[in-house]
């Protein structure tokens, strides 16, 4: 008679093994927490305005932004909300600091202002030379500050999503406001940018000169 082996057991074992393998791979791979992005940034910014001019001037140069509601957020409202002024610089006035008990000055002349929402309608976006320096305590006694013109830097940009709306430069004389940029949010979007609209956001006062 003849004998027949079997190695269905040592099959059914194998198969066994490699459910259990497979399974416990499976529950490992669900339970690997997810690799964060290094360096990913998700600001609650949507529009940034910046605006710089040389450091080593005395000029106090502002920022203007009008939205849709009507306000005008500068140095003298510095929020309406959704648009913020996070810096009012005064020209040398804002370039002293006291670190760790020491006066030091750090030279930089820079503004921004941020929107955190885009509501529909009207945006201006306006420079203006406000004051004209005066002489900085540590400056020699007979120096005379008689520069009455600015060259100021802009740039606009928009972050969600990203793109450059202005990177443009313009000269200010004494007291002259300018408008830099207008541009239209339609259904959350920025459409119609154009730079060849002036409109003032400033009351004028008597006596003060400059103007478009």
């Amino acid at each position: 008679m003849r004998k027949y082996n079997s190695n269905l057991a040592f099959v059914d074992l194998l198969f066994n093994l490699l459910i259990g393998f497979t399974s416990l791979f499976v529950i490992s791979f669900l339970l690997i927490n997810p690799i964060s992005k290094k360096g990913v940034v998700d600001p609650p910014v949507k529009v940034m305005f910046e605006i710089s001019w040389d450091d080593k001037s005395y000029h106090d140069i502002d920022l203007y932004l009008k939205g849709p509601d009507n306000q005008v957020v500068y140095y003298a409202n510095k929020t309406n909300g959704y648009i913020t002024l996070k810096r009012d610089d005064l020209g040398f006035q804002t370039d002293t600091y006291e670190i760790n008990g020491k006066v030091e000055i750090v030279e930089r002349n820079y503004e921004i202002t941020t929107m955190s929402s885009l509501p529909d309608g009207d945006y201006i976006v306006n420079v203006h030379f406000y004051a004209r320096g005066k002489r900085r305590p540590t400056d020699p006694v007979n120096i005379k500050v008689t520069d009455l013109e600015q060259e100021v830097f802009v740039r606009v940009t928009s972050i969600q999503p990203f793109k450059i709306l202005a990177d443009t430069s313009t000269i200010l004389k004494y007291f002259q406001e300018r408008t830099i940029l207008v541009f239209k949010v339609l259904d959350g979007k920025i459409v119609e940018v154009r730079d060849d609209i002036q409109v003032r956001l400033r009351k004028k006062h008597a006596g003060q000169g400059g103007g478009f």
